[in-house]
């Protein structure tokens, strides 16, 4: 895949990629660097946000967030916390996003 590829892709109506790393149950690994530079040609207004389930891999082995990815979810009952004990899970935002995010996603968390 190739950045314009990506681009070409894309609709007004794109406001979110979502993505796993590694995927499942392949465990490839995906382009994550090209997908975030590619969409940093968009106006920020205009820009999907990157989103990415790495419930695989713990941050300590990868961090999505250094790649250029917007929002990271970990499920922390999996690999974290290393038992089934705990049902929880965590979303890590990037930084300067945080205020733009807090209240839908906040809104999300309460609804449930």
């Amino acid at each position: 895949m190739s950045s314009s590829d990506l681009l070409d892709a894309l609709t007004p109506q794109t406001k979110l990629i979502w993505l796993e790393s590694p995927t499942n149950p392949l465990l490839v690994l995906p382009p994550l660097e090209l997908i975030s530079s590619a969409l940093r040609t968009i106006p920020e207004e205009h820009r999907p946000l990157v989103v990415v389930d790495n419930t695989f891999l713990s941050p300590y082995w990868s961090n999505p967030l250094e790649l250029g990815a917007d929002v990271v979810l970990h499920s922390l009952s999996k690999y974290l916390n290393g038992h089934s004990d705990v049902i929880m899970g965590a979303l890590v935002v990037r930084k300067g996003l945080e205020g733009k995010l807090a209240k839908g996603l906040r809104f999300l968390q309460n609804s449930s």
